[in-house]
Formats: structure tokens, sequence, C-alpha cells
């Protein structure tokens, strides 16, 4: 059964995108069957894996049912990784009575009994918003990630996130399980991210990941190029800093699959 994760932040400019991109590539590289779909009407996971996204979005008709979810995923420069792009325009493709319809929780059973050597893993790659587009990642999501930037107000902005996924439990009235908080854009010499990534420690020590995703210019420069880091430049930092965290991630699942059993 596939693990659907959504990556999501109320703030842009967090490494989300980078981050939905790059753990997907590591899950695939691992050996995973993993599908990136990009709810960003930025479509900015769609070139960041040099991909063309359509003039005007699939999600609309994959809800509906006129159109597969299979028939409208991309593969990309990974094995295993294909993508649903999202569309050129910047307009939301998803009303809000459509990102809680009952299509959504059609998509989710689609990707559920997909067969595990088709699909293993779906991220969703969020906007920077708390809308219609979160709403619907949250309608089909098993569990979140939530990346946090290492700056003053990062603790706001969590604070926000988190309360907009208790609120869709209770809507929803299933548990989303909060797979864990990724520091990112982390400069160790910097005095203020050590204190930052000690305060959200502090307060979330369960659910903050041990991996932070040290700040590296080589990740924009992959996804200027249309290509996860794990291509453009696998001895980077930052390329280490995403293998460690897909295992970690893997771990994570693998354990709670073990606590389940």
């Amino acid at each position: 059964m596939a693990r659907i994760t959504a990556i999501t932040s109320q703030k842009g400019g967090v490494g989300k995108t980078t981050t939905a991109i790059n753990l997907a590539a590591y899950l695939a590289l691992a050996g995973e069957s993993v599908l990136l779909v990009d709810l960003d009407p930025q479509s900015n996971a769609t070139s960041g894996l040099g991909l063309e996204g359509p003039e005007r979005s699939v999600l609309p008709d994959i809800l509906s049912g006129a159109r597969s979810w299979q028939d409208a995923r991309q593969s990309t420069e990974v094995e295993r990784l294909s993508c649903i792009p999202s569309s050129l325009h910047l307009q939301v493709p998803v009303e809000e009575k459509q990102a809680r319809g009952p299509g959504v929780q059609a998509l989710r059973r689609s990707w559920h009994t997909t067969p595990p050597e088709d699909l293993t893993h779906v991220i969703l790659d969020c906007p920077p918003s708390l809308g219609p587009m979160t709403d619907l990642a949250l309608g089909l999501a098993d569990g979140v990630l939530i990346p946090v930037q290492c700056e003053y107000f990062a603790m706001e902005g969590l604070a926000q996130v988190l309360a907009r996924v208790r609120q869709a439990e209770i809507d929803l009235a299933r548990e989303i399980d909060i797979s864990g908080l990724i520091l990112t854009l982390y400069s160790p010499e910097v005095d203020l991210c050590l204190d930052v990534a000690q305060e959200v420690k502090r307060y979330f020590p369960e659910t903050t990941l041990k991996t932070p995703i040290l700040r590296d210019s080589t990740l924009a420069e992959a996804t200027s190029h249309g290509q996860p880091i794990s291509v453009y430049e696998p001895r980077s930092p930052g390329a280490w800093s995403y293998m460690n965290l897909a295992k970690e991630v893997l771990e994570h699942e693998w354990s709670q699959t073990r606590t389940r059993a």
C-alpha cells in the first residue's frame, strides 16, 4: 500500500519544494516506487524535475474521474520516480468544494490500492499557503512532513501548520501522522540557526528529525537545471543531507509498520 505524504508549510522559501524533489528522488534511488504530485500552481516541482506542465491543470479531471492519475503522470530522469505536473498558469486549479469532495477519497483509495511494485510512495508538494490546495493535500495524506527554516519566526509558522493539520483530523475523522519536522537551510556556524534548532527540538523532541538540511547553493543550481541533487551533484553537502533524510524517513515508516503489526 502506498504511503501518501504531504510536504507543507504556510511560508515560502523554506525549502519545501526542494525537499519534495530531492526526498522523492532519494526514495526512488533506495528502490521505492515514487509519485511526486505538484500541487503548487507555481509549478516549481515540475520544472525542478525538468518537466513541462500542461496548459490546464489535470487535477480537476482526476478528481472528477474524467482522467486517471496513471494517464496524467510523467516519467522523470530518475528511475522509479514519476510526477503529476502542475499547470503552467498561476491560478489555483481546485476550488474548495473539489478539495473536500468525494473525488479526494476516491483518489486516495486508488493510490492505496495500486500494486506495490508500481507505487510505494506518493509525495505531495503543497503551495506556501493554507488554502484549498493544502486542504486537498491533507485530505489525501497519511502523514505530513513540515520543513522548518532555521530563522527567527520559525515557531510561529510551525504553529499555524500544526493547527491546520489538527483541524483537518477533526474534519476528516482520522489521524494524520506528523511524520517529522525537517530543519532546513541549516548553517551550523550561525548562532541563530543553532538557537532555532535547539528550540524546535526542545518543544518537539519526538517529531523533529535528526537530519538537518544544510544550506547549500548547489541545491538551487540543481533545481534551475531541472535535476534533483542526486543527479546534478551527488557529492555535495545538500545531496548528503537528502540522502540521510530519505533513510530517516524510511526508518520512521518501518518503525510505524512494526508498531501496527
